[in-house]
């Protein structure tokens, strides 16, 4: 009886099977994708305190934190886990001497 059920509704089932594979690769394309421009702004947030202006203010780092937390939840790399570290051993305000930008 429940060998029937399938064989008649084999089409429903494939297409039911078809929708779901098809809704598993556009979660997974979009998780790729939000993961990719988190790691793009993590690296532009580095060049630009780290790299340029060689210390992070507070608001940033508190922005930054949240963003990293995310990026970690979509399985993010070391790369963006290197960057977040270096970003919050940055000083909050300019060296003395140091101007601001």
């Amino acid at each position: 009886m429940h060998l029937k059920f399938i064989t008649d509704n084999w089409q429903i089932f494939t297409a039911f099977a078809t929708a779901i594979a098809y809704s598993y690769r556009q979660i997974i394309a979009t998780r790729k994708g939000i993961r990719a421009l988190l790691r793009a702004d993590l690296i532009r947030l580095y060049n630009k305190y780290h790299d340029d202006l060689g210390y992070c203010p507070v608001y940033v780092k508190q922005s930054l934190e949240d963003e990293y937390q995310q990026y970690h939840a979509l399985k993010g790399n070391g790369v963006g886990t290197n960057l977040y570290h270096a970003l919050m051993a940055l000083p909050t305000e300019p060296q003395e001497g140091e101007q601001l930008c």
